[in-house]
């Protein structure tokens, strides 16, 4: 009896008549189906012909269904016969044995590894080009890997690691270089569930304490992850190990290196390197590195000696722990001595040092602390290295305090954590780290990274005590976590909170603007890290998405997963994809996708029409992490495909296009991925963004999004229906395709006339939550607007339908306490103030006692400035700063405690004291959903009322100290350096503003005027960083703003919504009609050497206008001449005469324009250049280059002053038509663009001059003219037209100044022209030097030739030697014609004339020459024909 024949018929997948399948119990692979006989027969040359048929009829149906249900990537199909061969059952069975890629190693010779040592035949040869990877995994491997530039050990790690499930490293060094470039892999190891082993040792002090560190942090931090804190964040389930040999212990040197992976069940699969890398970049990479290949399907003795080897070792190490690693950190330096030969490496290890950006935030955090601020948030843009910024802050913090302070940095998503946790570690490599995160709750580190998920827990709030804490940091804060938040700030009183976001949404920052008391003292978003050139622009093109978002179900602000990688995987989609691809072009892209599945789709789908492209995720299959980036930045892949991985920050400049297949639903998110793309690379000018907009709110909250990018409030709808164009930050552009604006057109909330209701329907139906009234105020808007129509905030909240229930039932008992306080007038902030206590300590219900109250309000006063003034002036007081607690305690209640308990206008008081303690009489009906609702309602009026506060005390004593005055003057002065604005002996200067002042423009944008004794020399947009004073000024009235003898003045009128500013007087500068720009034509914009004495430029520099190719006007575009040569060079080569168009700076310093062309000022107020120059940062600083490498560089000093940005060139010759054009008088004007048209001998006409030449001596040589009565102007080139006999006029070309012959060049004109027009008889054109030089050293290269033969074109010479006055002497030899020269000049026309004829196809010969260097071509016949002959033989000559 077979075994097979006793199971039963239910396990069968397959029958004939003859035959059945079944799965094997014992599977090589999933799928794996043995095909039986039902007779029992042994072998199958037992089995009949029928039975034969039959099983191999069955192979073909299982073989069908396999493909069907595992689609495998091939099979091994065969039978055993005999014990010999390994048959262990004696009835016939067939295997079917699906193969996937990657299930072993190498899979070459397929049955023949029956026998493992002989199975790969081909196993001697090798291709080191392309290591193993996903997509070659049946690549032959050599056994040795030697190291570059051979088979290096890193080339086979990724793919390894990514097979592997166990995996043990022994390494006797380690070092920061090796885990740069492992670490990311180990974490995507780790992520899938495997085991990793790291065993290394102390011996010489080698080891690097700071590798060390960063091993420890991944080994906590993997202990950390092993539990997620929210349902879409997934465990790292691995285990990771770091153990270390003590040479102390050992008592002899330690240098073992191994690398030992294993995977699959018992007896299990693995492969082993054991030779001499060690971890660090060198030994994987490009050092001398001997490692041999064990395998263990091929010697499975020799691996599990290596295995075993490295339990012993494991077993005989000591983990590493934190107080292990501090012993060693203090060994290690004092036993520091040169590293053996070979171990030392360019780690890159210095502590890094701030960038400009991070310079002026920690300046501006500086100053806040030293005001008194305890609170603060700041803005900086994806790229712009905000968590370093964190980390730098808290050195500084450090410094200042004298002791490594207690940090907190709080982040909802953990990859922000990971990264923070690495940052940190650079600036800070001595902290502690511990992790409250997932399964880790440990708050003893000297920084604690905490997600808000779990801090916020009530048990964890419970372990905290106020001062747990010196430093809180809460990274990516935003509307969505806002409250988690304050649950954990309401418990902490760090002595500084900051908070950071990289998201630029105004109306996001003015959610969480209020848990930092209203306080941002630095801002630099997106438009300012592309305006600072630290960014480049985007240009985002949105498709329309054929997917129906409708039918997907959408759950807590999210699509459901499953159903939404279903949807978005079409063929219609990636068709759709395709075309953009080809039309939107990009060299290194990101393809951000909805799951594993989508991205493998995406691959696939994109390498079948040619593009080369990797998936990297964090399932098994993916693609090394570290490889990708590597390959992608090599540009030896053209694209990643990616779910997640790549949402924190990578280091990939060269990406130039991000294509987004997914409908990312956090804007947060959104941002990221997008900037992911915006790093400054060689040669990349913008980054293009291939975005899927589909019928979802998510994809109005994406667009909205977009629109804010340029600092301001976007109008969605105003953009979508075409009224309003889009505010962007320099050079970015946003498209979306018509059919999908209409999509979204449908999903637009009704409109209002009211400002502050479409945005709050806006926000409400972009966000799927409804904006708060304090978050509305910190946008501009006014909640209080809504009340005529509604009665109050909440009543028009209700109105809207946006109350919940429990809301709706707070709001019917509780309406009159709402209205109540959001109508209470606010003299000062103290009522409001004991309210927040009361919230934030959870007692609104239940009341607080009064010296707890106290002792709380002061410490929320004290933590703001501008609220902490209220105190000013009270007698009642001994410090207000820091009062004796009864004195405070008795003011306290005098005030606002006795304020709440007085009944209001309708006799009843809100709050009553009993025994000491402030208890509330709010309307309270139960301890249930419903109050809560009513706290949280409270809430957000206090917080409204505070923001309106903190506001108008901002302003108050700029109101009060403005008096009486209506408007006044001021004028316009200089410093030495920008103008500025100067109050004089004004008698009523104290009733004038002082201090910072909003006042509106013209166009209604509103500034920050900083106004102090006797002047104004600071002003900027709101919410912008640098001073812009000069700028304005200057967009105002000129360049010469401010110099001596001008009279320039702008006037200041308050109005009711405050002061409103503009400049007055005829001479302020008008904004150009459209296709004109202001120009400054005498202005000397040198694009040459630095110019000295009577070239400098005179005092006055009158504005005029030019017409010019360009689209709207734009009041801070202006042109100027560029004189000289130095920047004719580079991609965009500004020539002597060119327009340069130029953009005001904005008060840029030259830090922040470095790599651009600027037009900058040198020397002092009395000897003041101007220079065309790209500014580049040295190891010496700042440097002035030309793009012309003929000039030297010159330094940047602190005097060098940055007064615009370079826009375009326009070249003379784009504004006119062909030369040799002939038109008649009337098409004069038209044909140059103008309206009207030029008049002889000469005129200006918008800004360009013309010569009409209609008599003899104004051409004194074909391409020179003689004309002065002009006035020639720096730079300025002319338009020269010559007239013909029948009043028509030929245009000759563009006309530059030569100041050296005090003539004009040109063109060389027609012989008729010459022949009617000229003076002289010599119609020769000019030879250009440079055809001269070329001819020199042709001469001088045949000179040294002499004694040689040439032969050519029928002719036959010797070369003599060179001649004495240049050229080349030859001769027909002693038989033949006697000697003679050949000119210099004749060579150097056959040159010319060989290099026209190679343009055009022409036949090089002497009439070709003459043609060349004569206007009329002369004819043989003239006289003046020159017999050049022998010049086209030398020219020729081999």
């Amino acid at each position: 009896m077979s075994v097979f024949l006793e199971l039963p018929r239910s396990t069968w997948v397959a029958s004939n008549d003859l035959a059945f399948a079944i799965r094997d119990n014992y599977p090589v692979t999933e799928g794996h189906t043995l095909v039986i006989t039902r007779r029992v027969v042994a072998t199958w040359f037992d089995a009949t012909p029928d039975e034969q048929r039959a099983v191999l009829a069955l192979v073909d149906e299982v073989k069908a269904e396999l493909d069907r249900a595992l689609n495998p990537d091939g099979y091994n199909v065969g039978f055993n016969v005999g014990a010999a061969a390994g048959q262990t059952v004696p009835h016939l069975h067939v295997h079917v044995i699906p193969r996937y890629d990657g299930d072993m190693d190498d899979p070459r010779g397929g049955v023949r590894h029956v026998l493992p040592a002989r199975g790969n035949y081909k196993r001697v040869a090798s291709d080191w080009n392309n290591p193993p990877g996903p997509s070659s995994r049946s690549q032959r491997v050599e056994p040795l890997t030697t190291g570059a530039p051979g088979p290096r050990l890193g080339d086979f790690l990724g793919d390894l690691f990514r097979r592997a499930e166990q995996a043990t490293v022994v390494s006797a060094f380690v070092q920061n270089s090796g885990l740069d470039v492992l670490e990311p892999t180990f974490e995507h190891f780790l992520r899938n569930g495997g085991r990793l082993r790291l065993i290394t040792g102390d011996y010489l002090h080698i080891t690097q304490a700071d590798a060390l560190q960063r091993l420890l942090d991944l080994q906590s931090r993997t202990s950390a992850y092993a539990i997620a804190d929210e349902a879409d964040e997934a465990p790292l389930s691995g285990i990771f190990e770091v153990a270390v040999v003590e040479a102390e212990r050992l008592k002899r040197s330690f240098h073992p290196k191994a690398w030992v992976f294993a995977w699959g069940a018992d007896p299990r699969d693995g492969i082993a390197y054991v030779g001499s890398s060690n971890l660090s970049r060198s030994a994987l990479h490009h050092g001398v590195e001997w490692n041999l290949r064990v395998e263990r399907s091929l010697d499975p003795e020799a691996w599990d000696q290596v295995a075993d080897a490295a339990d012993r070792l494991h077993s005989s190490s000591r983990a590493l722990d934190g107080a292990w690693l501090d012993a060693y950190r203090v060994r290690a330096r004092r036993a520091a001595r040169p590293l053996p030969f070979g171990e030392v490496e360019d780690e890159g290890g210095l502590p890094p040092e701030p960038r400009d950006v991070q310079v002026e935030a920690l300046a501006a955090l500086r100053e806040s602390r030293e005001s008194g601020e305890q609170r603060a948030l700041v803005v900086l843009a994806t790229g712009l290295g905000k968590t370093f910024l964190a980390a730098f802050d808290v050195a500084a913090f450090a410094k200042t305090a004298g002791r490594m302070p207690r940090v907190l940095l709080l982040a909802h998503r953990r990859e922000l954590l990971t990264q923070a946790a690495g940052t940190f570690r650079r600036v800070l490599p001595d902290a502690r780290f511990s992790w409250c995160v997932g399964g880790a709750s440990d708050l003893s580190g000297n920084v604690v990274f905490a997600s808000v998920q779990k801090l916020s827990r009530p048990r964890m709030l419970a372990g905290l005590t106020p001062d747990w804490f010196d430093y809180v940091i809460v990274d990516e804060v935003h509307h969505a976590a806002a409250d988690s938040y304050r649950r954990i700030l309401d418990v902490l009183e760090p002595a500084f909170l900051l908070g950071l976001t990289a998201t630029p949404d105004r109306a996001d920052e003015a959610d969480v603007l209020g848990i930092f008391d209203d306080h941002l003292p630095y801002r630099a978003d997106l438009a300012d890290g592309v305006a600072r050139r630290l960014l480049v622009p985007f240009a985002y093109e949105g498709l329309r998405d054929s997917v129906d978002y409708a039918p997907i179900p959408w759950r807590s602000g999210r699509f459901d997963p499953t159903a939404l990688s279903e949807a978005v995987q079409t063929q219609q989609r990636m068709e759709t994809l395709w075309a953009a691809w080809e039309r939107l072009p990009g060299s290194r892209t990101l393809v951000f996708c909805a799951s594993i599945q989508h991205a493998q789709f995406v691959r696939d789908w994109l390498s079948e029409h040619g593009v080369r492209i990797e998936t990297v995720h964090s399932g098994r299959d993916s693609f090394d992490r570290t490889d990708g980036l590597r390959l992608l930045e090599a540009g030896e892949l053209d694209a990643l495909c990616t779910v997640d991985l790549f949402n924190e920050g990578i280091d990939c400049k060269p990406i130039d296009r991000v294509v987004m297949l997914r409908p990312t639903e956090s804007p947060v998110v959104f941002l990221q991925q997008l900037g992911r793309g915006l790093r400054i690379a060689e040669g990349k000018e913008v980054l293009q963004v291939i975005d899927f907009v589909g019928n979802h709110k998510v994809f109005l909250n994406r667009l909205r999004t977009l629109l804010s990018l340029g600092g301001e409030r976007g109008d969605l709808r105003g953009w979508l229906e075409g009224k309003t164009p889009p505010t962007l930050p320099e050079g970015c552009s946003v498209e979306v395709e018509l059919e999908a604006k209409d999509l979204l057109k449908k999903l637009l909330p009704a409109s209002s006339k009211n400002e502050l209701v479409r945005v709050y329907r806006e926000l409400r139906e972009t966000r799927d939550q409804r904006p708060r009234a304090g978050e509305l105020q910190r946008m501009g808007l006014n909640p209080a607007s809504v009340r005529g129509a509604h009665n109050s905030w909440f009543g028009f909240v209700a109105d809207e339908g946006d109350l919940s229930p429990d809301e709706a039932a707070a709001f019917r008992g509780g309406e009159p306490w709402l209205a109540h306080l959001e109508r209470t007038a606010m003299t000062k902030c103290f009522k409001m103030v004991v309210l927040e206590v009361l919230v934030a300590a959870g007692r609104l219900r239940d009341g607080m006692a009064l010296d707890e109250l106290a002792r709380g309000s002061h410490a929320y006063l004290r933590r703001s400035p501008e609220l902490l003034a209220d105190l000013d002036g009270v007698k009642a007081l001994d410090d207000p700063g820091d009062p004796s607690p009864d004195v405070w305690l008795k003011y306290w209640k005098t005030n606002p405690v006795a304020a709440w308990t007085r009944a209001d206008k309708g006799g009843r008081a809100w709050f009553a004291l009993e025994e000491e303690r402030l208890v509330p009489r709010l309307p309270f009906s139960a301890d249930g959903p419903a109050a809560d609702a009513l706290v949280a309602m409270t809430t957000e009026l206090v917080d409204w009322q505070l923001a309106r506060y903190r506001k108008r005390r901002r302003n108050a004593s700029q109101v009060e100290e403005s008096g009486g005055v209506s408007s006044f003057r001021i004028k316009v002065l200089t410093n030495g350096r920008d103008p500025i604005l100067h109050f004089g002996n004004r008698k009523d200067r104290d009733l004038l503003p002082r201090g910072e002042t909003d006042v509106r423009l013209q166009d209604g944008s509103v500034w920050q005027f900083k106004f102090v004794k006797i002047a104004c020399n600071v002003a900027r947009p709101v919410g912008a960083q640098r001073n812009q004073l000069g700028d304005l000024l200057r967009s105002w009235f000129g360049i010469d703003a401010g110099k001596a003898g001008t009279d320039f003045h702008v006037e200041f009128r308050r109005a009711p919504d405050g002061w409103w500013a503009e400049p007055v007087g005829s001479n302020v500068i008008a904004l150009p009609a459209r296709g004109r720009v202001v120009a400054y034509p005498s202005l000397r914009a040198a694009a040459g050497v630095v110019l000295h004495g009577g070239d400098r430029q005179g005092d006055g520099v009158p504005a005029d206008e030019v017409r010019l190719p360009i689209g709207k006007p734009d009041p801070d575009v202006f042109a100027v001449r560029a004189t000289g040569d130095s920047m004719d060079g580079g991609k965009t080569p500004i020539r002597d005469g060119d327009w340069v168009l130029l953009k005001w700076a904005r008060a840029k310093g030259i830090g922040a324009v470095r790599g651009r062309i600027a037009l900058v000022g040198v020397g002092d107020s009395e000897d003041r250049q101007f220079l065309l120059k790209r500014v580049v940062e040295t190891d010496g600083g700042q440097v002035l280059r030309s793009e012309n490498r003929d000039y030297p560089e010159q330094r940047a000093t602190a005097e060098t002053q940055v007064l615009a940005l370079f826009q375009e060139v326009v070249r003379p010759e784009d504004l006119a038509p062909a030369e040799g054009t002939v038109l008649s008088s009337a098409d004069l004007g038209g044909a140059f663009g103008l309206a009207e048209r030029p008049v002889a001998p000469w005129s200006r006409v918008d800004g360009q001059l013309f010569v009409l030449i209609s008599e003899s001596g104004v051409l004194v040589a074909s391409d020179r003219m003689r004309f002065e009565r002009a006035g020639h102007r720096p730079g300025e080139t002319a338009f020269v037209l010559t007239e013909r006999d029948d009043d028509s006029w030929r245009y000759a070309g563009v006309a530059r100044w030569l100041p050296a012959d005090g003539l004009w060049s040109l063109p060389a004109v027609d012989f008729d022209t010459w022949r009617a027009l000229g003076k002289g008889r010599s119609a020769s054109r000019r030879l250009e030097p440079e055809w001269e030089k070329l001819a020199k050293d042709l001469a001088a290269a045949l000179a040294r030739r002499a004694g040689e033969w040439v032969e050519g074109r029928g002719k036959r010479c010797r070369i003599a030697g060179a001649s004495p006055r240049g050229g080349v002497r030859i001769d027909g030899g002693p038989d033949g014609f006697a000697e003679r020269t050949v000119s210099v000049t004749d060579l150097a026309w056959v040159l010319k004339a060989q290099a026209e004829g190679r343009k055009s196809g022409g036949v090089l010969d002497e009439a070709a020459v003459n043609r060349v260097r004569y206007l009329d071509g002369t004819p043989k016949e003239s006289t003046r024909w020159i017999d050049t002959g022998w010049a086209l033989v030398l020219v020729e000559a081999p």
